[in-house]
Parts: C-alpha cells; structure tokens; sequence
C-alpha cells in the first residue's frame, strides 16, 4: 500500500509541475477505479496428488486519472490471501507437500504487489505507456489467476489505419503472477518446466514433505530483468530485454495476427494465427490456423544459458535411472522449434463443438512469459510445446439458456499428447535411445455469468490426467468465483 500512495504522489507531484493545480484537479476528477475480487478453492476431496488443496481471496484494484493533453497516470494493486479454508496438514501428506503453490507467494504465503506504475499518452488514435503494465499478447497473455503475469517497458499501441491495430514494445523486466507455479510446477512436469509458461527466474518454494517448512521461491514478489526471469541466475546473462512487433488484422469474417519477439542475445519467435467465420447450413463454422517459430540468436548456442540448459540434463527426473527428457534445447546449445496447428470449431443451437491439431517435429519451444496459444491446450496441460509431439483436442459445450438458464454453460475437452523422448545416460549427454510418451486429459467445466449482476461469475472445473509411460494420475477439482468492477 505503501508503494501505491508513493506512485500515485509522485505522479500528481510531476502532473501539478506540469499542468497546474485547476488542471491537476479536473485530471483526478475525471479519472476511473476499477478492478475484480476473485476466489479460487480447491476442494481436497475431489482432488488427488499435486495441488490438491488451496483456497484464496484475491484481486486487483486499479485507479486511471483522467486524460490532460493527452497525458494518463495509472496504478493498481494486486493481492492474493488465504481464506483460511487451506488444509495445512497437506503440507505434510504422503511424505510431500499437496498445497497448490499456485495460489500464494514466494513463501506459499499471502502476499501484494504494486502490479502497474505506468504513464500513458494518447494522440490521434496511438497509445504509449511506459511503467509496469498487462501486456496481453499471444505469447505473453496467460489464463484466469489470482494475479497474472506482469511487464515493465514501453508498448505503444497504433491504430492509425482502418482494420489494423500495430503494436511495437520493448520490455525489460518481468513478474510473475499466481499461477508461475502451477505452469512450472503442474504443466512443465518439472523437466519440461521452460515450455510451460515460467521461465528459469521463476523458482518454486520448496515445502519439507516431513516438517512442512517452507524454502522460499522467487520470482513472484519482484520485478526481474527479463534474462534473468527466461533463464535464471545461473545462466548469468545480460541482455537488453525483448524487443516485439505485432500487426493484428480483422475485417468482416476475417482475422489475422502476426508477431515477432526479439530476445536480445537469446532467441527470436515468430507467431502468427488467422481465423475465418462463415455459415454452413445450420452451422456458423470457424476455421483457424496457426504457426510458432524459433530460434536462437547471436551467439547464444556457445553463451553461457546454453550450458546451463545442457548441465540440466544431468539432474532431470528419471525412470528406471535413463534421464527420459530430451533437453530443453538441442543438444549443441541452439534453439530450433517449429510448431503448428489447426482447428475448426461449430455452433449449432445450443451446442458448440470444436476439434484441433498441434505438430511440433523440431525442438522445445521455450514459452517463459505465460502466453499460450496453442489450439490443444488444456488448463493444465501444454505438451504441445514440447519437442517431437502431436497433439489432438476435441471439444463440446452447451447453453442452458434454451432451458431458462441463462448464462450458465458446460464445457467438456480431450486432449491426447504423443511424445518421441530422446533418452540419455545420467553421467553423459549421449543420447541412448527413443521412448514414446503418451498423456490423455479430460477436462469438466461448468461456467454461470450471473445475468443481473454483470461482472459476476461462478466457474466450477474438473481435471483428469493420465499418463501410462510413468505411472502418473491426477486429479484437481477447483471453484472460481470473480466479480469485476
């Protein structure tokens, strides 16, 4: 709280230097606070394994002054706490710990943040904000949290041109949000944790399966320059931030976005998507199409991130003592991953149903900002990221509305991953062989925008996952309930 009066003074302190008192007065007079408060609990009962309990309140406020020739200031807080409904004992169950860290701080505790510090500047029909701010981009946009991933830099958003919206960003520093822990933690599998969502500056809290003491984490309760955030401490880097370009298009039945993102010293990637509606009997049918480039830059092949990235393959997980993970990037230290997919998607009525194609035949695609826009995601499943994977998703959804519910939906996906794993020697980085992985996912999700309350909305969700190679089930049932202002 501290953080967001010394913010919010010092900007008023500049604006008055600038404009005036008269000016300064009419500036916060005409400006708007808004924000959500959100709950996410996790009922142990109907969960197993990982993060099978956890229970939180949190949200954001945020307060944008008025606009003076041109000029904004902004900030907003975010915050998470416990409900007190967490089952502690799980700390402890089954010899780990069973508490979603996906939920709390560095120190699986409560915590806030001043999330946005920014000043913004409007003309014509551009945008420049600099400060610490949401950046919502295909590959920096993650899914709902308690606190999402944040950026400081400076994003400039053009819509000079009829149908096309450019933005151009340099941004050098990161924060993790709530939910870091759960991509590393759930989604990467540990070992395939960079194609996940977090990056290596991200690190987990380590809770005692026998004590339950915690070893504090990071990455969530600090801003961190973006080498630092995409490859640790360890990696020792220093480069200049990433540098991105993004050209969005959309006009009638027709949608197409292309974006590139230059890390400085490290990798470049390339995306881009396009989207077409149209009508086909009954049916307002959607086709999409999408491609992930990547690939390293300067000489990051021979940098010191490089050998980091290769040592790791001595200390991965392991089964029957063969290391079972391809590393993360080739074997020779450069980066090369080429991902792509398809997807269609049908409203009949009541019912929607959509089908989608994942390939990636190269390299892991490192994904250390949170965005994921692949086609067969799933809430907690993205092993379309990973080297040498097909993936599949099919999915069907109904509204109630036809039989006086309005507002309420079911949604139901499967998702099926077959992965070609590189295997390698413990004690070399020699390659031994080749195993097949396979991982199926069922996700249940039942979601209620309350009609008279706008803003408001219950989502209760179900998640089942199975993988044959190793053994491994889990189950997750989580309650979401969000209201916006």
């Amino acid at each position: 709280m501290m953080k967001k009066t010394a913010i919010l003074t010092l900007s008023a302190v500049l604006a008055s230097q600038l404009m005036g008192a008269e000016d300064l007065s009419e500036m916060i007079k005409e400006g708007k606070a808004g924000g959500y408060v959100r709950i996410h609990h996790i009922e142990p009962s109907l969960s197993d394994t990982v993060a099978a309990t956890g229970s939180v309140i949190g949200g954001k406020l945020k307060y944008q002054t008025g606009a003076l020739y041109g000029l904004r200031f902004g900030a907003a807080l975010y915050t998470t706490h416990d409900t007190g409904l967490t089952k502690e004992s799980y700390k402890t169950k089954d010899g780990y710990s069973q508490v979603a860290q996906g939920l709390h701080g560095d120190e699986m505790e409560s915590y806030s943040t001043l999330g946005e510090a920014y000043a913004s500047y409007h003309l014509s029909n551009t945008d420049i904000t600099y400060g610490r701010q949401e950046f919502k981009t295909p590959m920096t946009e993650l899914a709902v949290t308690i606190i999402p991933n944040l950026f400081e830099g400076t994003v400039a958003t053009i819509k000079e041109m009829p149908d096309f919206t450019v933005t151009a960003a340099h941004i050098i520093k990161m924060q993790y949000g709530t939910r870091a822990a759960t991509d590393a933690g759930l989604i990467g599998d540990g070992a395939y944790a960079i194609t996940s969502g977090a990056g290596y500056g991200f690190v987990s809290p380590v809770v005692s399966g026998t004590t339950g003491v915690v070893t504090t984490g990071a990455g969530k309760e600090s801003f961190q320059d973006m080498s630092i955030a995409m490859m640790g401490t360890a990696a020792n880097m220093d480069t200049s931030g990433v540098t991105s370009l993004g050209i969005d298009y959309a006009k009638g039945a027709l949608k197409i976005r292309a974006w590139d993102y230059y890390a400085h010293e490290m990798y470049n990637t390339v995306y881009g998507d396009l989207e077409y509606k149209m009508n086909a009997g009954p049916a307002k049918v959607t086709l999409g199409a999408q491609i992930l480039k990547q690939d390293d830059v300067g000489d990051f092949a021979t940098s010191s991130g490089a050998t980091t990235e290769i040592d790791k393959l001595r200390t991965v997980s392991t089964l029957n003592g063969v290391s079972l993970y391809k590393t993360k990037i080739s074997a020779d230290g450069s980066i090369d991953a080429l991902l792509w997919g398809v997807q269609a998607k049908a409203d009949i009525g009541d019912f929607s149903f959509s089908a989608a194609y994942n390939a990636n035949e190269d390299g892991h695609v490192i994904n250390a900002w949170g965005g994921d826009p692949a086609y067969t995601s799933m809430i907690f499943a993205r092993n379309e990221y990973r080297a040498d994977t097909t993936a599949y998703k099919l999915g069907a959804e109904y509204n109630f509305a036809s039989l006086g519910i309005s507002g309420l939906k079911f949604i139901y996906n499967h998702a099926a991953y077959d992965t070609d794993v590189k295997t390698w020697t413990t004690d070399t980085l020699a390659p031994t062989g080749m195993r097949n992985e396979k991982t199926e996912v069922d996700d249940y999700v039942l979601h209620y925008a309350v009609p008279s309350v706008k803003g408001l909305w219950f989502r209760l969700f179900h998640v089942q996952r199975d993988n044959d190679t190793r053994q491994y089930e889990q189950e997750h049932t989580r309650l979401i309930a969000n209201l916006s202002f």
